[in-house]
């Protein structure tokens, strides 16, 4: 383990070969040693440049706050370990922890996302259909679009989503979006 003199060295480093701001590295330094150090670990893995520390900070400070725990202990949670060691390149891993890190901070909009996934793909609608909603849920529309190559695949399609009407797989699907 690094002594506390080295590891603001590194830290210094990093934020020198990255250029970040004064006000992000002083965010950072304000942070308890550990705390530090657990980010550096992450960092030195998924070189982020400035926007995407910031993005980091603002989550990893959001969930400390909100679960009472400390930065580090975030940063050791098994799914976290797990979307750092993805395989593949700097930005499937930097990928991978962001969407972690989202269903740590918005638990209740993940498991919302969750239930209208399983209500769409309980529809049944195959490539034909397809079935979309405003980004993250802003808005309570719903859209339904249908590919058809002639009159009749129109007719099935049309069809095919009464039928889905008639026996409540789309109210499944509104009864989901009424959860936000």
């Amino acid at each position: 383990m690094a002594t506390l003199n080295e590891q603001a060295r590194q830290i210094a480093a990093y934020a020198q070969r990255k250029r970040l701001s004064r006000t992000t590295l002083a965010r950072w330094q304000a942070w308890p040693g550990t705390d530090q150090a657990a980010l550096l670990f992450l960092l030195q893995d998924l070189q982020c440049g400035e926007n995407h520390l910031k993005d980091l900070l603002d989550w990893l400070e959001e969930i400390a706050a909100r679960d009472e725990q400390t930065i580090a202990d975030i940063l050791e949670r098994r799914e976290l370990r797990r979307a750092r060691a993805t395989p593949g390149s700097r930005n499937d891993k930097l990928k991978a922890v962001k969407t972690v890190l989202r269903k740590i901070r918005y638990p209740r909009l993940t498991r919302l996302e969750e239930n209208v996934r399983q209500a769409v793909k309980a529809l049944d609608l195959g490539r034909a259909g397809q079935v979309s909603f405003p980004s993250d849920f802003e808005g309570d529309e719903v859209t339904v679009t249908l590919t058809a190559r002639d009159v009749h695949a129109l007719q099935d399609g049309l069809s095919q989503l009464q039928q889905r009407l008639d026996d409540g797989r789309f109210q499944r699907v509104f009864d989901a979006l009424d959860e936000v």
